[in-house]
């Protein structure tokens, strides 16, 4: 009963802060530290409170949270020194595994939910809300490519015109990830793009334009500076994505379906 009441306090904390940072990411592409100044010893102290009151479970919930606390922050911190994400969104994660880093012990209003809960809800909610998120912002890909086949039916199939140097691999890759817009739409500074072309002078004095696939995230500000003056038409971009708000689509999806990765691995092993 009251290890419920705690659970459920802790899961409007999450959204909560969540909600909150995910409106400065889209706005502002920038949340400011408040919000895990605040939080965070918030969650642990409830987190705290949750582990005291199951003496039953004590020391494998001490273990588990240790184990998830280590496990999220050396994965958040890992990602965002190798540039795949900012430095807010491990600092979301890291929040998260301070603030639920066991299962949920609240009862669900959904039967389905209700019994089969050790299913849905295998891993603790930081790794099950990583595993959404990144999922949910996967299902990008779709969207992307169906707007580049609109754009390789209106040009003509020349969406990869002044890249022809690159190779097949990179342009498959480009095109689910990117797509293309006006250079001079990104001189103006007004979008939050990350440019995926490099441009280099070749012998002959001409420029060279090729594809780069991997980006450091947060990039966007340098868009001007990387496009050479005598470069018109359309340059290929990936939008910097403001990860904040799947991380809390993959929280909120966490909380009402489960592990959606962990279901479909499940339930392909079942049929293999």
């Amino acid at each position: 009963m009251v290890n419920g009441l705690i659970d459920s306090l802790r899961l409007s904390l999450c959204l909560m802060f969540l909600s909150i940072a995910s409106i400065y990411d889209l706005k502002f592409r920038e949340i400011p530290d408040i919000i895990w100044i605040i939080s965070s010893p918030i969650g642990l102290a409830l987190s705290v409170i949750s582990l005291a009151l199951s003496a039953p479970n004590q020391v494998s919930d001490i273990i588990i949270w240790i184990a998830t606390v280590a496990i999220v922050s050396g994965l958040s911190l890992t990602l965002f020194y190798l540039g795949l994400w900012g430095g807010a969104d491990a600092k979301a994660l890291i929040c998260l595994s301070l603030s639920m880093p066991t299962r949920l012990k609240i009862r669900f209003i959904n039967p389905v939910l209700e019994r089969h809960s050790q299913y849905v809800f295998p891993l603790p909610m930081p790794i099950s809300t990583l595993n959404n998120s990144v999922l949910a912002a996967a299902l990008l890909t779709a969207a992307i490519s169906l707007r580049n086949l609109i754009d390789l039916a209106r040009s003509g199939g020349r969406i990869f015109e002044g890249l022809e140097e690159t190779g097949f691999l990179r342009k498959t890759l480009a095109f689910i990830t990117g797509y293309r817009v006006e250079a001079e739409k990104l001189r103006s500074g007004k979008h939050h793009y990350i440019i995926m072309e490099e441009f280099s002078l070749k012998g002959d004095g001409t420029l060279k334009r090729s594809l780069k696939i991997l980006h450091v995230l947060g990039a966007e500000g340098e868009v001007e500076s990387k496009i050479p003056e005598g470069i018109n038409g359309k340059i290929w971009v990936t939008p910097a994505l403001p990860f904040l708000l799947f991380i809390e689509i993959g929280f909120i999806t966490t909380i009402f379906i489960g592990d959606v990765i962990f279901w479909l691995a499940f339930n392909f092993l079942k049929l293999v």
